[in-house]
């Protein structure tokens, strides 16, 4: 401890109190081989070989971070021992993960954790757990559920366990096996890991899991409850899962928690109580800003429930901007998300109609403005891969518009004659009232502005407007909007 102490001085450093405590405490076996100390270890692996290492790659070490153990074979935890960078790092004594390799900046030194004491235990406990878990999985669930359902073209109950796995470019990232279990009216979790990897983002695993775990709580109909200690008999299996390994809430689920601002298992550490579960659910949900705020205010305003709106946004029934659109403009949100009013109630299904058809314009618009395609290119060739252009929307309360930035200034705008544009606001409708003209007449001079209606809308506008024309009619468009409405009906048991 005290070469790298003297190395902290003249950086005019010094180590957390946390760092200090883990240099002398006694470390788990599962990670006494894996922590980086000051002084030289028969491995050779000691913090100087780790800085060695990173200052060999195309990513310096930051001068006040500290490698104490690896994440992968590609990157090192690192704790932060001074805010000297400012903003760009979490505060001192945090762990963030730098990568030897990493093309978008954006993703180094991301947070793994806010201490690394805790840090530390929390991987013991996972890897004390892993060879259970991964025999749970792999071994037990998995091909008795292969056997049962999959080979019989079966769909199973909410009551069975279901092996669940993510992977990543064909590597597995993610195992777990869950059911519904009506003991206490929630979610049952026999296993649940998960791990990182060179080439995925930071905890994007583990909020891969947790997101998935979630969503099959809120769709199984319980009280969003997730134990962790109940037993589970497996389909074909003779023998009683006696629960997860750790017999608690997985070290990397609470990990993940801290990193969110959520501590979990608070209540009973063997589970996450429902108000948890929706804490979690929130910071598991990508969401802009803007919609952040509009969701917050119309679970605490609105009397709708926060997991439906995550749901609806992780599932991909309702675009973001789509439900950005709708609790902006609309107070009839509630109902749109829980599958729309009775059809025999006319008028509240009518003005649901007409602002589901405009926020799915505007979403079918930013999603043509986004993604170029590559089709017809010099080269001849279609290439698939990721070029969203990264356009973002503000979605203006008051007259019922969305504005979008960030525009290609190399491409003309669609379902238009128009040439490229910096910003466009566009006013989605199936009827244009003088009011929506005289807003429009108010844009400024930096910003283009456009009607936008169905296919087949007969609108009639002043020669001064710009008409974009959407490129469905407005029967696909009711069409589309009923299926959202019915997955948004039947999408909870």
């Amino acid at each position: 401890m005290v070469k790298t102490e003297t190395v902290l001085a003249e950086r005019g450093l010094r180590a957390t109190q946390s760092l200090a405590e883990l240099w002398t405490a006694a470390l788990p076996p599962e990670v006494r081989d894996l922590v980086y100390l000051p002084t030289a270890r028969p491995n050779g692996q000691d913090i100087a070989w780790a800085e060695r290492v990173i200052e060999a790659s195309d990513w310096p070490l930051l001068p006040n971070l500290l490698p104490i153990m690896p994440v992968d074979e590609r990157s090192f935890a690192c704790v932060v021992l001074s805010d000297a960078d400012g903003p760009t790092l979490p505060g001192e004594g945090a762990v963030v993960r730098w990568h030897l390799d990493v093309k978008d900046k954006s993703h180094q030194a991301r947070l793994l954790d806010v201490d690394c004491m805790s840090y530390v235990w929390s991987i013991a406990e996972e890897l004390r757990a892993r060879d259970e878990g991964l025999t749970i999985v792999l071994d037990e669930v998995g091909p008795a559920y292969q056997e049962a359902f999959l080979a019989n073209d079966k769909r199973p109950r909410d009551f069975i366990v279901r092996p669940v796995r993510i992977a990543c470019q064909n590597v597995i990232v993610g195992l777990a096996a869950f059911s519904q279990d009506s003991a206490f009216d929630g979610l049952g979790v026999v296993a649940w890991q998960a791990c990182e990897v060179p080439h995925v983002a930071t905890n994007e695993a583990t909020r891969a899991l947790a997101a998935l775990m979630l969503c099959d709580a809120f769709k199984s109909g319980g009280t969003m409850e997730v134990r962790f200690d109940r037993p589970a008999r497996a389909t074909g299996l003779s023998r009683q899962i006696r629960g997860h390994p750790e017999g608690r809430v997985p070290a990397g689920l609470r990990r993940l928690g801290r990193t969110v601002g959520v501590e979990l298992g608070l209540d009973d550490p063997r589970s996450i109580s429902p108000g948890e579960a929706r804490e979690l659910f929130r910071a598991v949900t990508p969401m802009p800003d803007d919609l952040r705020g509009r969701v917050d205010f119309a679970t605490t305003n609105e009397g709708i429930a926060p997991e439906r709106l995550y749901f609806a946004l992780m599932t991909g029934t309702w675009h973001p901007l789509e439900l950005d659109f709708m609790l902006a403009t609309t107070g009839r949100t509630a109902s749109i998300i829980s599958g729309g009013a009775h059809w025999r109630d006319r008028s509240a299904r009518q003005a649901e109609s007409e602002v589901c058809r405009a926020a799915v314009m505007a979403g079918m618009l930013h999603n043509r403005l986004n993604n170029r395609d590559s089709a017809g290119e010099g080269s001849g060739v279609r290439v698939l891969e990721d070029n969203r252009q990264g356009v973002r929307w503000h979605v203006d309360a008051d007259d019922a518009c969305v504005e979008y930035a960030n525009l290609d200034s190399s491409q003309p705008l669609p379902w238009c004659a128009h040439g490229p544009a910096a910003r466009l606001r566009v006013f989605p409708r199936t009827a244009v009232t003088p009011r929506t003209i005289e807003a429009m007449r108010t844009v400024g001079d930096d910003t283009t502005a456009a009607l936008l209606v169905p296919l087949d809308s007969p609108v009639t506008v002043p020669s001064d407007i710009l008409v974009m024309r959407c490129s469905d009619r407005l029967a696909d468009l009711d069409k589309a909007i009923e299926g959202k409405l019915l997955t948004s009906r039947i999408s909870r048991a």
